[in-house]
């Protein structure tokens, strides 16, 4: 069982005593039958005896020496059973716990692309349904394994009792399980699709909160979306669990009755074609009716253990999907030098799922150099996106080279250049907590820059937290600036910062803040359509359909640039 070994390789000792506790438990649990029927069948003689009575308070124990046994039985039983499921219970938390950490390992180490491959849905859909269920699984493995020995033994009492009796209770069994497996067959198919469904009912919870804004501007639209992305998933899960939960609950009401079915065998039938003593037949009844219970916990078992199963099977799978970069570990004590960063004829092409080739940008040559500022500029669709993951060391090129001055980035330095780099995408996430270590000066720096982009009133940092993320759009960007500029990077790309912003906090950025980081000798992208600043930019990068047109800036090229440009569009709309 996948679930098992799972557990077994958490805590191999630990998991060895569980089970060992459970079998022993399950053993003490077949005993108690034969004790009681010990009891029970003694002669009248023995029961009254003088030396077979015991008064202990105010009560007299008949054949006190097996009460004793009894007792101990049960105490042993409940030591060992709690004792059991404790410790299966401690480790199905610690593989929980070690499941969302090897989740979280495999998630950081992967590349980025391949994490927008997959998608937030399904990782996220995976840790909180997956993982959960197979803990579920391994939790019940302790009254499973009780429950198996348990009828193990009553199955040995059986033999020993009439073995004629044991021959009918196998066949009944071996019946029983084939006529139980082929719906539960059916039962784990439907539950399969069900947790696919799960994966794409995630996809629409997300369109639904990301969305929300695209869906009330547009009645029919979120209609449609209700409808087809929503309802009917969920109206798909609701079939799948219905189905599945019918078939499993009507054939574990079967397993229920198969012990009965076999006491009915048993009473009415097999006794007229053998012969049966009285002590036996109160021992087969006991022992039929005794295992009645062990068999519905195997029973009301399985469907969790199987859920358990197809849950497993999902995250390994989708944990062998990720891929890992291979890049080495930063080293702190490594952190490189560099004055100019350059691209030589890098190429990136996205993979398409059909025959056609993917968007292909490049190739690209170009210099980034420190102390300057460089402005990227282009229409929707040029590659301004992808030419940013690249700048930040995300995309790997399929040829190329990137070098910082003469040193190559490579696995084994790629994650100590990416230390140097600061970034705010334009679909940047804002941490509500400051990663990094605040002593008096930075401090004092975070509250200058909190006045200065006017968020002082708003927010406040308290041991490393912002007081509060409930802002507009702009006041996140210009906290996430903030977050930016106390990491001292040496590279930043900023991606259409300013676009959220008003026309005074475009001023502080263009003016004052670029103006900052460039005295402090730092290399500055900036992706932008803010034409009115261009004469803020040393160098311009224009971007067209992947290919890129790299020159050299002064304010009145930039605006001469622009009066072309604005021209030429007047023109061709003209012409439309």
């Amino acid at each position: 069982m996948s679930t098992l070994t799972t557990f077994s390789q958490k805590a191999p000792n630990r998991v060895f005593v569980a089970i060992l506790f459970g079998a022993l438990a399950g053993v003490f649990y077949a005993a108690l039958i034969p004790l009681v029927l010990s009891s029970i069948q003694s002669e009248d003689v023995a029961l009254v005896s003088e030396n077979n009575v015991q008064t202990l308070w105010i009560f007299d124990i008949i054949n006190y020496k097996l009460a004793a046994v009894y007792l101990a039985a049960c105490v042993l039983i409940l030591l060992m059973r709690s004792a059991s499921e404790i410790m299966l219970v401690r480790v199905a938390t610690e593989i929980s716990q070690s499941l969302r950490k090897k989740f979280y390992q495999k998630i950081s180490k992967a590349p980025l692309v391949a994490i927008e491959k997959i998608g937030s849905a399904k990782l996220i859909g995976s840790i909180n349904i997956d993982v959960p269920r197979i803990v579920s699984g391994g939790m019940v493995l302790p009254a499973l394994l009780i429950s198996m020995v348990t009828l193990i033994g009553m199955l040995g009492f059986l033999v020993f009792l009439n073995f004629d009796v044991f021959r009918l209770v196998i066949l009944s069994i071996s019946i029983g399980v084939i006529c139980f497996q082929i719906p539960m067959y059916f039962g784990r198919k439907i539950l399969h699709r069900s947790r696919e469904a799960y994966d794409e009912l995630q996809h629409s919870i997300k369109g639904l909160i990301y969305g929300a804004k695209e869906l009330k501007l547009d009645g029919k639209k979120r209609e449609t979306f209700f409808k087809k992305s929503l309802l009917e998933r969920e109206d798909k899960i609701l079939n799948y669990n219905k189905k599945a939960q019918t078939i499993l609950k009507a054939t574990m009401c079967f397993g229920d009755l198969i012990c009965f079915f076999v006491i009915g065998a048993f009473s009415f039938i097999f006794v007229n074609y053998y012969s049966v003593s009285q002590t036996e037949l109160v021992g087969v009844i006991m022992a039929l009716i005794y295992v009645i219970g062990p068999v519905g916990v195997i029973l009301a078992t399985i469907p969790t253990v199987t859920v358990a199963s197809i849950s497993y099977r999902k995250l390994n799978n989708l944990i062998n999907d990720i891929p890992s970069e291979n890049a080495k570990d930063l080293d702190l004590n490594n952190i490189p030098l560099w004055n100019k960063l350059s691209f030589e004829n890098i190429i990136y092409q996205y993979s398409s799922s059909d025959d056609e080739s993917g968007f292909k940008v490049g190739p690209l040559s170009f210099e980034i150099e420190k102390g300057k500022v460089t402005f990227v500029v282009g229409g929707n669709g040029s590659g301004k996106s992808t030419l940013s993951k690249l700048l930040t060391l995300h995309y790997k090129p399929i040829s190329g080279k990137i070098y910082f001055d003469s040193q190559e980035v490579t696995e084994e330095n790629i994650n100590n250049f990416r230390f140097c780099i600061g970034a705010i995408y334009s679909d940047y996430y804002l941490f509500d907590e400051l990663h990094m270590e605040l002593d008096d000066e930075l401090s004092a720096k975070a509250r200058q820059y909190l006045s200065m982009l006017n968020l002082s009133h708003k927010v406040e940092i308290k041991d490393g937290y912002f007081t509060t993320l409930d802002l507009s759009d702009g006041q996140r960007k210009r906290l996430a600036l903030l977050v930016s500029l106390l990491e001292n990077k040496e590279l930043y790309l900023l991606d259409e910062w300013a676009a959220d912003q008003d026309p005074e906090f475009k001023e502080i950025f263009y003016r004052k803040i670029l103006k900052e980081l460039k005295a402090q000798g730092k290399a500055i992208v900036v992706i932008s359509h803010d034409n009115a600043y261009f004469d803020c930019a040393d160098n311009i990068i224009t971007m067209d359909n992947g290919s890129i047109n790299v020159a050299k800036t002064s304010p009145q090229s930039l605006l001469n640039r622009q009066n072309t440009f604005v021209s030429e569009s007047l023109d061709k709309i003209k012409i439309i």
